[in-house]
């Protein structure tokens, strides 16, 4: 990690390095979270899916001091527990219960991909809490073939006698991500195990796509109801949302704004960490100038 900020001009301090949460969920099932110490407001992070929560390493160095930032390893994802089933609804309702856990009076949450699904479905749960919500690279409205090979290459992984191993299948499908970076990402998403490394996600069935995608869409029918600060963020290399897609989710809602992360990929976070947690504090200040949170048919 240490490397990887200097190279992109991050300050590492080893006192700001986070430190491990543990949390039963209200079903009994046991989460993981990275809370990285910080005397101001508290944005929580949600990766993607097959990612983990260090995938927001770099935007939370970046942003601590003055942000507390905690990354939920999503059930079923990183260190967290395994469950029979994984309906979207669950994961919102494993936000509620963290934020619950943590005595969070309000938050800011950020979410990538199936983690921004997750974010706009917790919305409603939070009330008045919610200070401001960021969907990173993804909308109601997705091209979901643009992340087919990534997700064909997810499903043939076998295990590796080394992580490098993987890491030359991965950067294969994705060139243009930096090789350290990618290795950093994948020694966090690896276990080893009698064959070799292999997911540490739970791997046993196939990932509801439907599923996801459908509660995708019902966030345009939850977007006019929030009054919160909303930030659509696009990386710019990203083929997940069209520039038509993104701008027109973001016209949703009331107090939304939109901003495209120049040279990123879909995941925002790990490709441009420094643009992205700009955006993230911009988006804060906005909540703290309107001084407004979410409510559900009322304007605050």
């Amino acid at each position: 990690m240490r490397r990887l900020a200097q190279a992109r001009a991050i300050e590492f301090r080893p006192d700001r390095l986070p430190r491990a949460g543990w949390l039963h969920a209200s079903d009994g099932v046991r989460l993981h979270y990275l809370d990285w110490a910080g005397d101001g407001e508290t944005v929580l992070l949600l990766h993607g899916g097959a990612l983990s929560a260090h995938s927001f390493d770099l935007v939370a160095l970046a942003m601590s001091g003055d942000v507390r930032c905690v990354a939920l390893d999503l059930r079923g994802h990183g260190l967290s527990g395994w469950a029979d089933l994984y309906p979207v609804d669950r994961y919102a309702a494993d936000v509620v219960d963290l934020i619950d856990d943590l005595r969070l009076e309000t938050v800011h949450l950020a979410g990538m991909s199936l983690g921004g699904c997750i974010s706009g479905h917790a919305a409603p749960l939070l009330g008045g809490r919610l200070r401001s919500l960021t969907f990173i690279d993804v909308a109601d409205d997705v091209n979901f073939a643009a992340s087919e090979r990534m997700r064909a290459f997810i499903e043939r992984a076998r295990p590796v006698a080394r992580v490098e191993d993987l890491v030359e299948q991965a950067l294969a499908i994705s060139p243009r991500t930096d090789p350290e970076l990618m290795l950093y990402r994948y020694l966090h998403l690896l276990r080893p195990g009698p064959d070799g490394f292999t997911w540490q996600a739970d791997r046993r069935r196939r990932t509801d796509f439907a599923g996801i995608l459908g509660k995708l869409s019902e966030l345009a029918s939850l977007a006019p109801q929030l009054s919160c600060p909303v930030l659509v963020v696009k990386g710019g290399r990203s083929g997940v949302l069209s520039h038509e897609q993104f701008e027109r989710f973001a016209r949703r809602f009331r107090n939304g704004a939109s901003v495209v992360i120049p040279d990123a990929g879909h995941n925002v976070q790990e490709d441009q960490p420094v643009l992205l947690a700009a955006a993230l504090r911009k988006t804060m200040a906005r909540s703290v100038a309107a001084g407004v949170g979410l409510s559900f048919g009322l304007s605050e």
